[in-house]
């Protein structure tokens, strides 16, 4: 039996979930580095989400603070989930660059990003997002145009 040519993909599945059921504290296991990262969808609504992170101890530097590449990977993560939430049912996004600026040494601990659309169009949306620690202070930001991928006709 052949599969259907417009699939969902897991993490849109995921993130439509969360709006459509409010749901909260939504442990994200579709892909490995999420996995890895302790990523939880907390909240999310069309074109917004804030996502939690615990990064192990793998994902430091010889001085206890948490990689740039990591960081910039949450911050991504967090774009692309608000995306996710405004696509058509068998779209897929793409990050087509983003800038990512350091404010301050980001620790082991709970960390948590919020991403919002600042356009949404058809084959592209324009995100942002803020990396934030347990005290509210911010340790990181990033932009990025997102591409939207219409599913692959057979």
């Amino acid at each position: 039996m052949s599969q259907p040519a417009t699939a969902e993909h897991p993490e849109r599945a995921l993130v439509r979930q969360a709006i459509e059921q409010k749901l909260i504290d939504l442990p994200v296991t579709t892909n490995p580095l999420a996995i890895s990262l302790h990523m939880r969808i907390l909240e999310a609504r069309d074109g917004w989400v804030r996502i939690g992170f615990r990064p192990p101890e793998a994902f430091t530097q010889g001085n206890g603070v948490v990689q740039g590449g990591i960081i910039s990977a949450m911050l991504d993560f967090a774009m692309i989930f608000a995306a996710f939430s405004k696509v058509p049912l068998d779209a897929t996004v793409a990050t087509v660059s983003q800038t990512t600026n350091y404010f301050r040494p980001v620790f082991l601990g709970e960390l948590v990003v919020e991403a919002e659309l600042e356009k949404a169009g058809r084959t592209l949306i324009n995100a942002r997002a803020s990396l934030f620690d347990g005290e509210r202070l911010l340790l990181a930001s990033a932009t990025a145009p997102i591409a939207v991928i219409a599913a692959r006709k057979p």
